[in-house]
């Protein structure tokens, strides 16, 4: 056998094994991100289910009928299919304050313009997509049953305020029946004022002026900022 062919056979011998440990080595990192990507999707989906039974059994606690549950357990899991399409749409990555408060009441403003999102709008974590979102449908939820939308002349208005420490959100009420403080707390306050700004480190406190119900939640800015690469 030539030199010239042995020399050949061994170049390609040797380009067939560089291309086996890149294909091995291709293998093995994708193998690697999908073991990441499917222990995320895994925690995840066991956050969700842990949140779905909690309102679920917080809901049947408090509701005056089973009825009445079924019609609050339908429209917070509405809320939440919500949630999880804008972050779908973000790719789990981020989305613009705005676009979550204003997809949260979307729902509820059947008049456009009753609810106004205004203020300041960065870039939140798509782990504050999920809170914010069941907060506002709270909110929501009751301005139509009791508040503001529950007239024909009531309205929302939704304030953004961002400083280097801290997002408040404001949430205003205005035109609508005269407001009375509740004579016990319900699901829906427990949710808003403790238990979704908790998830976000921050702090939220209802208000029941005669003129209307006011919402502030303030929220810590290193909770709601994306991760950077």
């Amino acid at each position: 056998m030539h030199d010239s062919t042995l020399t050949a056979r061994n170049v390609y011998l040797t380009e067939m094994l560089r291309q086996a440990g890149l294909d091995a080595e291709a293998r093995d990192v994708a193998e690697r991100i999908q073991r990441v990507l499917t222990d995320e999707l895994h925690h995840r989906m066991k956050n969700m289910l842990a949140m779905v039974a909690a309102i679920v059994r917080q809901t049947m606690r408090t509701a005056g009928s089973l009825e009445d549950a079924e019609a609050a357990i339908s429209v917070r899991l509405v809320a939440m299919a919500k949630a999880h399409d804008l972050l779908l749409k973000a790719d789990w990555k981020s989305t613009g304050l705005h676009t979550v408060l204003e997809s949260a009441v979307e729902q509820h403003d059947t008049a456009a313009g009753r609810i106004a999102v205004s203020g300041s709008d960065i870039q939140i974590a798509s782990s504050a997509i999920l809170p914010l979102t069941l907060a506002l449908n709270e909110l929501c939820t009751n301005a139509v049953k009791y508040g503001a939308l529950s007239n024909d002349a009531g309205r929302v208005d939704v304030t953004c305020r961002t400083d280097d420490k801290a997002v408040t959100i404001l949430w205003v009420e205005s035109g609508g029946p005269p407001v009375h403080a509740p004579e016990r707390k319900s699901l829906g306050s427990t949710l808003i004022e403790s238990a979704l700004p908790r998830q976000l480190g921050g702090t939220g406190q209802l208000a029941f002026a005669p003129t209307g119900i006011s919402f502030t939640l303030i929220l810590p800015l290193d909770r709601l900022q994306p991760e950077t690469a």
